[in-house]
Order: structure tokens, then sequence, then C-alpha cells
């Protein structure tokens, strides 16, 4: 009896893990933002946003970061993924918003982080969303504009997804 009760344990716990992972990692754009440019007729720029592997695991600020552009959600971007959106010209703050465990807090707190950018139509731009580690006071992500070869080297092993997929970085 004991052994068959371990058995559905066991097995009720795998599954529980492989859906919990697969939804970890997740990328996802919001394509109802005001922002962004759905008709590929009308003058946009291509935004590559870029979040790489962490060098070691972190915990909850391993979590998909949230990413605002002018403090409306765009997009949900999962570690080891990059994705391509066509944004309205304009001059934008983008936000981070992720959590993370502070030294000396039981629960985790979120952090975010900005930066001012001018997106012109025509341009393509690589928004690099970059962990920084402040050890005691917890991890955050700070959105930084990299050029194209360096988007190359950071995205040689990161998966591609949304319109990304159909226009891979190291095709450009």
């Amino acid at each position: 009896m004991m052994q068959y009760v371990y058995r559905i344990f066991s097995v009720v716990f795998i599954v529980s893990v492989v859906l919990v992972t697969s939804c970890c990692g997740s990328t996802s754009v919001n394509k109802k933002h005001i922002l962004v440019e759905t008709d590929s007729e009308k003058p946009s720029a291509n935004v590559y946003f870029i979040r790489p592997f962490t060098y070691r695991e972190r915990g909850i600020a391993d979590n998909p970061v949230k990413i605002e552009l002018n403090r409306k959600e765009l997009i949900t971007l999962g570690k080891g993924e990059y994705t391509l959106v066509h944004i309205k010209p304009v001059d934008a703050t983008i936000t981070t918003r992720s959590f993370t465990m502070f030294t000396n807090k039981l629960m985790p707190v979120e952090m975010t982080r900005r930066a001012n950018m001018n997106f012109e139509s025509g341009q393509t731009y690589f928004i690099h969303i970059r962990q920084v580690n402040e050890e005691f006071r917890g991890v955050y992500y700070l959105p930084e504009l990299i050029g194209l070869e360096t988007a190359k080297r950071i995205t040689a092993e990161l998966r591609a997804t949304g319109g990304a997929r159909g226009a891979k970085i190291k095709n450009l």
C-alpha cells in the first residue's frame, strides 16, 4: 500500500514540476499596447528585447521579467529568450519589473529600473535586459541599448520567440 502511495506521489510531483517549468520561460507580447505597430505598412522601429540565461540559479529572480513601455506592460520576457516588437516612433521610458530576495527580508521585493530611449521609424534597436546582482540587495534587470555585433554574440545560444522567430538576429 505504501509503495502505491509513493508511486502516485512521485508521478504527481513529476507532472507538477514539468508544468511549472514549462510556464516559467515563456515570453509574451502585449499586442494591444498603444505603441505596438501591427500594420506592416505603417512606420515603425524594430526593437529586439534580449534576456540571456543567468550564469547561476537566482531563485525568484529567474522568473520572467515584466517590461513596460511608457508605464504600460509590453512584454513578459523569460530567461534565455529574445523577441522582436514593432514599435511606433516615440521617445519612451522602458521599465523592467522583477522580484528578488533581500538578505534581511522574508518576502520577495519588487525591483524596477528605467531607461529613456528614442525609437525612430525604419531603425533597428537591441535592448539587452542585463542582470545585475547586488549580493545582499538582490538582483535587478537593467535595460541597455547595445549594438548588432554584441546582440549577435549574446543571442547565439538563446531562443527566438514571437516576432524574432521569423527575423533572427543572427541573420541580420
